[in-house]
């Protein structure tokens, strides 16, 4: 009998940890475009981007200034990331967490979930077709909410066959690392072509600096842009986000 109650409690639990979590797809949904803020310290192709690194006062800043959601790096070789950053960001907001990160493996996947993350990363280029939807099956299980990222329409043909409800365009060339906001606007083009644009919220990603920047992406109707860089370069990111016209 005592076991029976044991289990029975047990289930609650497990309910409880399988809870819906915070979305970013309301975001998404709204009418106004809504801002992935990212918080990094590094990245390869630019070294050091935030020498006095303070995730927490970038936190606060992001939230007073709007963010529909904030996006974090966890790799620690390449962008000095850490598990611990995103688990101590988890405590101090109630907004959305993406888990940056290079997930090639299902274990991450449940790692992601443990350490408080709402939404994970899943980069086309880097996954096979099962491997897509394998990992998709697993975080619908969880309850986590998944940007697939493409880079080129071959990419985005393939993410088209699986059932990824957001899909992030980023517009950094992965051979030579340049960027073209106009890789955006053409693989939303396509979208439209294929007759799927209504069925998925697109967020646009890298290489977006100035107000310009988001009044072309405003045009193409991106649901969502993703800003890492130019944020934590800002002197000020939440005058940053208003001089960039996001809100």
């Amino acid at each position: 009998m005592i076991l029976d109650k044991i289990v029975e409690h047990k289930k609650e639990e497990v309910k409880e940890l399988k809870k819906k979590r915070r979305s970013l797809k309301e975001k998404l949904a709204l009418d106004e475009i809504s801002l992935l803020a990212e918080i990094k310290k590094a990245s390869p192709s630019k070294g050091l981007i935030q020498p006095e690194f303070n995730p927490a006062l970038q936190l606060k800043a992001y939230e007073q200034a709007g963010a529909g959601g904030i996006s974090i790096l966890t790799d620690q070789k390449f962008f000095q990331g850490s598990n611990l950053i995103l688990k101590q960001m988890r405590e101090l907001t109630e907004l959305p967490i993406l888990r940056k990160e290079f997930i090639i493996d299902p274990l991450q996947i449940y790692e992601s979930f443990f350490i408080g993350a709402d939404v994970v990363l899943l980069i086309a280029a880097i996954l096979s077709d099962q491997q897509l939807d394998n990992f998709l099956a697993l975080c619908r299980e969880l309850k986590l909410e998944v940007i697939v990222e493409v880079h080129s329409l071959e990419e985005l043909k393939r993410v088209l066959k699986t059932e990824a409800e957001i899909i992030g365009i980023n517009n950094r060339d992965l051979n030579d690392f340049s960027v073209d906001l106009k890789t955006t606007a053409k693989l939303s083009s396509e979208l439209e072509k294929l007759g799927q644009r209504n069925n998925h919220y697109l967020i646009a990603e890298s290489g977006i600096k100035s107000r310009e920047d988001i009044d072309f992406l405003k045009e193409i109707g991106v649901d969502g842009v993703l800003i890492g860089e130019t944020l934590m370069r800002a002197e000020s990111p939440a005058a940053k986000i208003k001089e960039l016209g996001l809100f």
